[in-house]
Parts: C-alpha cells; structure tokens; sequence
C-alpha cells in the first residue's frame, strides 16, 4: 500500500506491506496483477513461483484502518515451503498545516526512544538504527514531533519480525491454502491505535464484511429521496445500453469516493479532487464544476456551504481550499468565473433557493458575487475586447502555447453573460438582462476572430497581437458548449472532422493533437497528446450532442465505457497509440514523473452531467422541468427516476415524456 493517508494523520510517501515470497519480490517478479475494484475492496490475483496468491485490501468504516486478507494455495501434488516477507512502512506525522502542496506531509524517519505513557509493551518501537528485538505482534511506529503514532499487526503473530521486515516459514501441505492478515492503524496517540487493534481483533480481525455492508447502504443511500446520509439524491437510470450504464454508474461512485467527514476538518463535509497522491485534502473549484449537477443533486446543501467558503476568500485568489486547516490552496485558475457561475447557476436552477441571493457572504450578497463573476472579463480585456488569462500556469499548465486570448474561456465569457441575464429576466428585471446579453452578443464575433477557417481549430492571440494555432480539446468543447448556436454549420462540421481525425481515439481522446507544434512539451497526458483530462473527455460528449453527431457517439460511447473497467476514471488515461489498452479500455497513467497523474479525479462525475443534460437533453429551468433527448441510437426506452427539481420527483424517457412522482 501507498500513499497511506487519514488526514490530518500521514504516511506520506511510504509504502506498506511489500510483500516477497521465497526471496522473490512480487513487486519486481514481472508478472501481471488481475484485479477487480469496488468502492469496500481491491481484489488481486497472481501465479508466482508455482503458489496461487490472492489478496482483498479494505479500508476499516469510519476508523483509520487498513486490512489486506492474504490467501496463498499451493496448488501441487507435494509439500512446498513458502516463506513470506513483509516489509513494514515506516514513518507516520500528524499535520495540521501541511497540507498545501501536491504531497501528503511525512515525516522520515520515524523515532521514539521511550512508549508513551500507558503503552502496553505489545510492540517494538523503531529508532533510527536498527530496531530492538520487537515482539512477536506487531511494530508501532511513532512522530518526533507529535504524539502520532503508526501500527502494523498480523494474524497470525509471524514467526519472527527483523529490520521491519515481518517473517512467516510456512510448509503448505498439497492444495492447502493458509491465509495471512496484515493490518495497519493510524491515530493520535500509540493508545490509540492499540485501542482499533483491540477492536480488530474483537470483530474477528475482519475489516472487509464491514466495509461490503457499510458500502452497500451508502450506496442504497445515493438513489434514495430522503435518505440518512445525503441533502439529496442522484435519479435511478433504467437502460438495456451498457455503456450508458457503465459510464453512468462509474462516475457516480467515483463522486461518493471523494466525500470527506472528519472530525478535524474545518468543513462539516467536502468533497475532494484527487486520490491517493496528490492534493489529497483540496477541493478544486475546477473540478466541482465539472461535475456540478450530481454535485447539486446529491448534496446541494454541501455545494452551498463550499460556494460561500470559496466566495468568502476571492476566486481570483486561489484554485481551493483544502480542508484540513480550511484555508485557501494555490493559485489562481483562470476557469474561475465559469466554474463559479456553473455551480451557482446550477443550484439555483435544480433547487430553486432563489432567496440564497441575497444572502450576505464576504461583505456581498450571492447576487453581487455573481454579476461580479459575469464581467470580470472587463478588467482583463485588451484592445481586441477579449480577456486575456496570461500564462500557461493559470490555464493548462503542461500546453506551452495554450496562454493569454484563448478561444475556451472567452467563449464561456459569452455563456456567463447569458446564463446571468435568463436569472435576472426571470427576477423581473428585463433591462439588466438584455444589456448582458447584448454584451454576449458582442463578444460572439470577438471569439470568432480567433478561429482558423477550414481547420476546426483556433487560435490564441499574444499580447503583441500574433495568433498561435493551438490544436486543443478546450476549444472545441467549450465553443460548442457555448457557442453552437451562434457558429455556422460549416464550421461545426470542420470542428467536429478535426475531433475525429486529430483528437479522438477508439477508447478515449488526446487533448492536444499530436500534430500541433507543442506536443513535445511535456508528457503529462491530462492535457497534452498522449491523453487526455476525463473531464474534457465528458465534455466531448455534449460537444457532440449539441453538434448532432450521435453517430460519432454511438461508436465511441463502448470504448469510452472499456475504460471504466480499471475503476473510478483516473486523471488521464493515455491513447491507444501511446500505451497498450488495458481489459479493452484507455490504460491509466501513472503517479510517477513525468506523467504525474493521480489514479482518480473527482472530475470523472462530468460522465453523470454529459448524460443528464446532453443526452437525455435535461433542461433545469427556473420554471419548468424540461427535455431535449438525443439517445437516439444509444437507448430509445431509456429512463431517469426520482429527477429531483425544485423539491419535486419526476420520471423522465428516452422521448422527452416527463411524469410528476411526488409534489410537495
């Protein structure tokens, strides 16, 4: 195990529990690994050195617990020694600040030179040279800088523990099959963590029934009105497609994977980015808005209290917040005012809590915040009346040329401008609301100028006035978002030939083409040319519905649904070009330098929005429930139950049909 944290409480960048059998190291034995992930469990399976070995991994409910249910058969005809080695991890730190980089706090090494007071002597404690003689139930390792402390036990009691390493000589009997449990506890005090070993051993050193059952009902949970565990809940879908289905019920699940309650944070709730490596404890403005529907549906009076901590602090400031010491994380995002206003909006239209308006958060009411997101773009116009965004850091980071006047965002400024001006019309205030979307109006042709007629890509335009062809996703999804009714036919067919030549691939997308002149500049698959960002991913999808390509989709939507079969989508998966599929799907890119990407993104929850609002063609309006569906190909008889909107359950078909289920 890595990355093992329970903040405020870390391991850092440790690992836990390597495992090696008879002197050969699974890690380095180069054999492939199947394994199965559900939110309660990972289940591994491997044939090494003639031994069947499989594993389930669960994390305890609502404790700071890690079990791993070791099985290993020998399946011969003969007695087989198999000695097994368990190297313990070391190091664990409590942090009540150090969470504002992309790395989880650590402290290494780990030493203490005396237990702490009430300590029974069930356990070696590790100094910096090498280890006493330990006992024979386990390591407890504890912080020299705080009262934490780190526990790693097994059952059964191995036959002897040397240098961290847990050591068990085994002779298995033909076709026996003896199992190992290793478990680990993180907590405030070594009292602590002795105390869930005790609990451990009471339930029957077994982690894993617990976590099935607990999963189960939070699960039950998501798609029940009036539910225990959720301010709302997520529509039932009932469809015969299986990509639909898939793609659906994964980005669901990976959402509830980043729900965080603890009793530390300084947020009743949240829910976090990225897991298990980078800005483990920050929730990103960019991703909640990329994910804002289910988001609201599920949770809405979680999105409020988030939006009143983010509006609180200036979105121009920061990216997030993070929630251990609940203050602000990194630098500002240039996606902010879209982000902000999508996730406004969109409570406002699925709940119908137009009073929050004049609710007063940071010296300003909600409504002041929100004009002041629409015209922000003002103050970072230039001359061609388009806002410029500067630097590759506050956009895409790893596109060198992506900078400045770029088509994506200006277009979203158009969509602001009208999104704000449908609210304030329905206010009752029609003046303010034609004055914004003349200004949209005006912006339109602005956006326009940077297109490169005949390719489907566009430019971007550099403070000096030179435009830069850039061959990026942003553009197409964002100007067909907001866009598509204001760009001419012709050109919505050139766009959507460039996707299907340049960018898409049979599973999942690159982000930048690779004939672009920047494709050298990094290898970080999220937005570069061996890629792609699941978020941009989600968003190609109403590009295309919204451009009337449900052919493209139709083809496309299986692959996409492949690669859900490693788990909750990762925060890139590479093209087929760059890096073999893997079960059929896009295969996940690694934590490692240089592609740095996390193994999963709260982003991937945009799946849900793509098929709510582009295709099913879901219309949250301030007045009316309505639908525009396009599944056709995909699943004419496809339906939504318990759509929630304005305290009110509907049914909603594959046809547009809506039924009322429950009015208050």
């Amino acid at each position: 195990m890595q990355h093992v944290t329970f903040a405020p409480y870390s391991c850092g960048e440790s690992s836990l529990g390597t495992l090696a059998l008879n002197d050969r190291a699974v890690m380095a034995a180069g054999h492939e690994i199947e394994f199965v992930w559900r939110p309660d469990r990972i289940e591994r399976r491997l044939s090494l050195d003639g031994f069947a070995l499989e594993s389930i991994t669960a994390m305890g409910v609502r404790a700071a617990t890690v079990e791993v249910r070791l099985r290993v058969t020998n399946p011969t005809a003969a007695p087989r020694a198999a000695r097994l080695r368990l190297l313990a991890g070391e190091g664990v730190i409590h942090s009540p600040d150090r969470w504002k980089t992309p790395y989880s706090p650590r402290e290494c090494p780990a030493i203490s030179t005396t237990p702490w007071e009430g300590t029974p002597p069930l356990s070696a404690l590790v100094r910096n040279e090498r280890a006493p003689t330990p006992a024979r139930d386990g390591l407890l390792f504890t912080s020299r800088t705080s009262r934490a402390a780190l526990l790693q036990a097994t059952a059964p009691a191995p036959d002897r523990i040397e240098d961290r390493f847990f050591h068990f000589d085994w002779i298995l009997a033909a076709g026996e099959t003896r199992e190992l449990v290793y478990f680990i506890a993180l907590g405030a005090t070594a009292a602590e963590t002795l105390d869930l070993l005790a609990r451990w051993q009471a339930d029957g050193r077994h982690l894993t029934a617990a976590a099935e059952a607990d999963w189960r009902r939070e699960l039950a949970a998501v798609f029940t009105p009036g539910n225990d565990r959720y301010s709302g809940h997520l529509p039932l879908l009932a469809t015969t497609d299986a990509a639909l289905r898939a793609l659906y019920l994964n980005a669901v699940v990976t959402v509830v994977y980043f729900k965080r309650e603890h009793p530390a944070a300084k947020f009743r709730r949240t829910y976090t980015t990225l897991m298990p490596r980078y800005w483990v404890t920050t929730s990103f403005i960019n991703d909640w808005s990329l994910t804002a529907l289910l988001l609201v549906l599920l949770d809405p009076a979680c999105v409020r209290q988030m939006l009143e901590v983010w509006l609180e602090r200036d979105v121009h400031r920061h990216f997030g917040v993070e929630y251990v010491s609940g203050e602000s994380t990194g630098n500002w995002y240039s996606c902010n005012d879209y982000a902000m206003t999508r996730l406004i909006t969109t409570y406002l239209r699925v709940t119908g809590d137009l009073a929050w308006l004049d609710r007063a958060v940071g010296g300003r009411t909600v409504r002041s915040h929100l004009l002041g997101l629409a015209t922000h773009y003002r103050q970072l116009a230039g001359p061609s009346g388009l806002a410029d965004y500067g630097d590759r850091n506050s956009l895409l980071e790893a596109v060198g040329t992506y900078e400045h006047e770029v088509a994506s965002l200006n277009a979203a400024n158009v969509w602001i401008l009208r999104e704000v001006a449908e609210l304030l019309e329905f206010l009752g205030e029609p003046v303010a609301a034609r004055e914004l979307r003349s200004e949209a109006d005006a912006l339109v042709p602005r956006v326009q100028a940077l297109y490169r007629p005949g390719t489907g890509y566009w430019n971007c335009r550099r403070p000096d006035g030179s435009l830069v062809p850039v061959r990026h996703v942003w553009d197409f999804i964002h100007t067909l978002h907001f866009l598509h009714h204001d760009l001419p036919a012709a050109q919505i067919d050139e766009m959507v030939a460039f996707f299907t030549r340049e960018l898409m691939s049979p599973t999942w997308l690159a982000a930048l083409s690779p004939l672009d002149a920047d494709a050298g500049f990094s290898l970080r698959p999220d937005h570069q040319w061996n890629g792609s960002y699941p978020g941009w991913v989600a968003l190609a999808i109403g590009a295309l519905a919204k451009a009337g390509r449900r052919d493209v989709l139709a083809r496309w939507l299986p692959g996409l649904a492949a690669s859900a079969r490693q788990g909750p989508f990762s925060q890139a998966h590479f093209v087929e070009t760059y890096a073999p599929p893997l079960a059929g799907g896009a295969r996940k890119a690694p934590t490692e330098w240089p592609y740095i990407n996390d193994w999963t993104v709260l982003c991937a929850g945009g799946f849900f929005d793509a098929i709510l609002l582009d295709l099913f063609g879901l219309e949250f309006g301030y007045r009316e429930l309505s639908a525009r569906p396009r599944l056709v190909p995909l699943d004419p008889a496809a339906r939504l139950h318990h759509v929630s909107w304005h305290g009110q359950l509907h049914t909603v078909s594959a046809n547009g049909a809506i039924h009322l289920e429950f009015a208050p």
